[in-house]
């Protein structure tokens, strides 16, 4: 098989495609088969589901989401490894609404807006930063809007702080891409792809995690996202806006509706305010409106300066909605 990332290790061969699966249950002493086990799970994953598994690898994977599945359900698996097709073809075979393709999920796929959810496992951390982000743009595409992207992958972790006796297998497991892969912001780098409404969850002592995103509309023009500062999630923040535990981002829907589409946790809310807001407002880069009931005097002209509109209000959020409505 070609190799179009030589430093990779994702794009598997020979003996480790052959033996993949029993070769990683050694490696993880058999956990990593519980830890499909339970994020297939958590994909909720309804009877009629169109699903793609991005790198689909021997079928395992896919052999468990298929169970989920009704008649009306489909799932495609997409590997470049013809090694991994056959395994995949072998292990699926029982089932009649899943087949596998031939493709990199670097470029641009046949099929558009077609699948409700996407399973991307450790596939990610093998490619470099760019191609990832190739991937990403090839997500967006073929999922519904409102479709769900799911990530198995390496937390975000510095491999410096890494306890020795787990340092040591990750560098001669690990491709190099992979110690660049840890040190990015995910939902950052998925928020900008117009991905939200974020869940997720650990495994491996947090060192591998569960990412759920949700695809937002294909046109951010066509967005306006609003952030609130509250701590209870039903009324705004009465102090500073940068002393709020969570930001809550809501999407307004045909100029009048509003949904909550995600939290997003502050950091900050100890930190001096004059230290902080540079950061704060880097959490919400991606909005258009604040509405707040206080941001400190040196606090206003920085988000203005970014076109981002300010709204000051008190009490509750949906009260305050309603009112930006009649003052968009």
């Amino acid at each position: 098989m070609h190799n179009y990332y030589p430093e990779s290790k994702v794009e598997l061969s020979g003996f480790t495609a052959a033996h993949y699966d029993i070769l990683l249950d050694l490696a993880t002493f058999g956990r990593y088969l519980q830890v499909i086990k339970k994020s297939v799970k958590l994909m909720e994953i309804e009877p009629g589901d169109r699903i793609l598994d991005l790198g689909a690898g021997t079928g395992r994977n896919a052999c468990l989401m298929a169970k989920y599945l009704s008649e009306k359900g489909r799932l495609i698996g997409l590997d470049i490894s013809q090694e991994m097709i056959s395994q995949f073809k072998g292990k699926c075979a029982i089932f009649p609404n899943v087949k596998v393709i031939q493709a990199r999920g670097d470029k641009s796929l046949p099929f558009k807006e077609q699948f409700d959810k996407v399973f991307v496992s450790f596939v990610l951390h093998g490619f470099p930063q760019n191609v990832r982000e190739e991937i990403i743009k090839g997500v967006f595409e073929v999922l519904k809007i409102d479709g769900s992207l799911f990530i198995l992958d390496y937390n975000e972790f510095s491999y410096n702080e890494m306890p020795f006796h787990l340092k040591v297998p990750f560098k001669l497991i690990e491709c190099p891409y992979a110690f660049d892969f840890i040190g990015q912001d995910w939902k950052k780098i998925l928020r900008n792809y117009h991905f939200a409404d974020f869940e997720e969850f650990f495994f491996f002592r947090d060192y591998v995690r569960f990412l759920k995103a949700k695809k937002l509309a294909a046109n951010k023009k066509e967005r306006l996202l609003i952030a609130i500062p509250s701590d209870d999630g039903t009324n705004i923040f009465q102090g500073m806006l940068g002393r709020a535990k969570e930001i809550f981002i809501y999407e307004m829907e045909n100029g009048v509706k509003f949904r909550l589409i995600e939290k997003r946790n502050n950091p900050y809310p100890n930190t001096m305010q004059h230290l902080k807001t540079l950061d704060v407002y880097e959490i919400i880069s991606d909005c258009q409106i604040i509405l707040s009931s206080h941001i400190g005097e040196r606090g206003v002209g920085r988000p203005e300066g970014k076109g981002i509109r300010l709204f000051f209000e008190k009490g509750k959020i949906e009260t305050a909605l309603a009112n930006i409505v009649k003052k968009i």
